[in-house]
This record gives C-alpha cells, sequence and structure tokens, in this order.
C-alpha cells in the first residue's frame, strides 16, 4: 500500500505523509514448528552417537574375591528369594537367603564364578522343596547347610567348595 501525499490548508507543497501502521500477528505455529526441528536433530544426533560410540561393558561386572584375613576363598554373595512348600499349618512362606561359597584354593574359586549360573539352580531347587518347619532349630540349620554344600559342589571338581557360609537368612 502507498503513503497518500496531503497538500497542507495554504496549497504550498508540505506533504503530509501519512502510513499505515502494520498490525503484526503472532502465531504459535512457527514456534511450534521450530520446538519440533530442534527435539528432532537433538533425537537425530544423540542416535547418531551412541550408534558410532564405541562402548564396552566390562567382561564381568562382579568384583574380584581373593583370599580374606583368615586365608579361605569366599565366592560373590549369592541371593536367593524363594516360595517353600507349605508348612505344617498349610501356611505359605518365603525364604529370603543370602549365601557365599568357601573354595578350597584361587583355582577352585575361578570355577565356582565359571559355573555360578549352575550352582544357584541346584541351591534354588533345594530351598524350593524346604517347608518353614526345616529352618526351626541348629541341628535343621546344619543339616541345610550341608546340603547346601553337597547341591553346590555337584557342578565342580572334587572338593572345590569347602563351605558354605549362611549370611542372612529371612523365613517369612
Amino acid at each position: 500500500m502507498e503513503p497518500t501525499i496531503r497538500h497542507g490548508a495554504n496549497g504550498d507543497a508540505a506533504a503530509h505523509v501519512e502510513s499505515h501502521a502494520r498490525v503484526r500477528v503472532r502465531t504459535p505455529g512457527k514456534h511450534i514448528v521450530l520446538f519440533s526441528l530442534a527435539v528432532t536433530f537433538m533425537l537425530a544426533l544423540s542416535t547418531t552417537v551412541l550408534r558410532t560410540a564405541n562402548l564396552k561393558l566390562p567382561a564381568d561386572p562382579l568384583p574380584e574375591f581373593a583370599a580374606s584375613k583368615d586365608g579361605r576363598y569366599y565366592g560373590p554373595p549369592e541371593e536367593f528369594l524363594v516360595d517353600l512348600s507349605d508348612g505344617a499349618d498349610g501356611r505359605s512362606a518365603y525364604l529370603k537367603l543370602t549365601a557365599k561359597i568357601v573354595a578350597r584354593d584361587g583355582a577352585a574359586l575361578a570355577e565356582i564364578r565359571e559355573k555360578r549360573p549352575l550352582i544357584r539352580e541346584r541351591i534354588a531347587f533345594f530351598l524350593r522343596e524346604l517347608s518353614p518347619e526345616d529352618f526351626e532349630g541348629s541341628e535343621n540349620m546344619a543339616r541345610v547347610k550341608a546340603e547346601m554344600l553337597k547341591r553346590a559342589g555337584l557342578p565342580l571338581g572334587e572338593g572345590a567348595a569347602a563351605d558354605v557360609v549362611i549370611e542372612n537368612l529371612i523365613v517369612q
């Protein structure tokens, strides 16, 4: 639109320029588009970085377990959470047990760590067969411990597992 020129009252050439002000309308669409483009760019950049990154996880996430002060070799702590067989009163119960397997020497400890899934499976199956009454008294606990040692030693070489140390035991 062109500005209009008006002549003054006395007819002189003094021009008065009247411009029509444009009203600027802000639309949220521009901001939405820019925000969407920024998010898309960040996602594309992050996926590219993740694809090209050289991510290496440690081969063995378990810490090394070496001989303790008493000269015994302790395996990593194993935690079991199992449902027990129904007790004499017919109620179901749960067992939470944390135990460590004591190895004969450093080589036996390496074998225990290597065959850890097999050992866990055998002990877990054994624990599921027990009832809450099997954990009452020191005599019963000695039997449970001896059976856990026997089951832990099945996939291992002769005498590799020297003992089982029960750190925590909760029957609920």
